[in-house]
């Protein structure tokens, strides 16, 4: 009987135990991630507003083609460029226009919620198409910027399955992200 039980404890441990090093390092991929900005970020929260004094100036836009490109700097930064298509409305008259925006943000994980964020949004740069909208456009940016951050700060860009063992392990045990070129890497406290 004694040997019995031994038997299934060793053979718990060793199962437990492979798990876990299948764990020691759960990899989220720019793939991935720009997948989940594509299809399921709408889904979440709007993408489209208005911002600006009616009447005075005003920007109608909507926020597409977000997409990320993780750990290219050497800061260990991921970059997140989009794309805001906008009807600029000023002086009685409206004008269509787009901004091209590249920023880059620090990824943070919050091990309670298993979900991982961009956050410290900065813009590097920003262009404006037709140019000649550039310096009307510039007032907008920081109201844009503000409801970027906002957004990325408080919507997880991938948020871990716990229905999946190996993502339910890495949610507990989860304890830092390690940024490399291409992917996100949650490394665990297992050992």
């Amino acid at each position: 009987m004694m040997k019995k039980a031994f038997k299934y404890l060793l053979t718990g441990t060793l199962l437990l135990l492979s798990l876990i090093s299948n764990v020691q390092a759960f990899s989220i991929s720019q793939q991935e991630i720009n997948q989940y900005l594509e299809t399921r970020l709408a889904e979440k929260i709007p993408l489209k507003d208005k911002v600006g004094i009616p009447g005075l100036f005003q920007l109608d836009y909507h926020l597409y083609n977000l997409a990320t490109q993780i750990g290219q700097t050497d800061e260990r930064k991921v970059a997140v460029s989009g794309i805001i298509d906008g009807i600029l409305q000023a002086k009685g008259k409206k004008y269509d226009a787009k901004i091209y925006l590249n920023m880059d943000t620090t990824p943070f994980y919050d091990p309670q919620k298993g979900a991982l964020y961009l956050k410290d949004v900065r813009l590097l740069n920003y262009s404006a198409a037709p140019e000649k909208y550039q310096d009307d456009l510039q007032i907008f940016l920081p109201m844009l910027m503000d409801g970027l951050a906002n957004i990325l700060n408080n919507t997880p860009v991938y948020t871990l399955d716990e229905s999946k063992a190996k993502e339910a392990l890495v949610k507990k045990f989860g304890k830092a992200i390690v940024v490399q070129k291409g992917v996100l890497k949650l490394e665990t406290s297992v050992f």
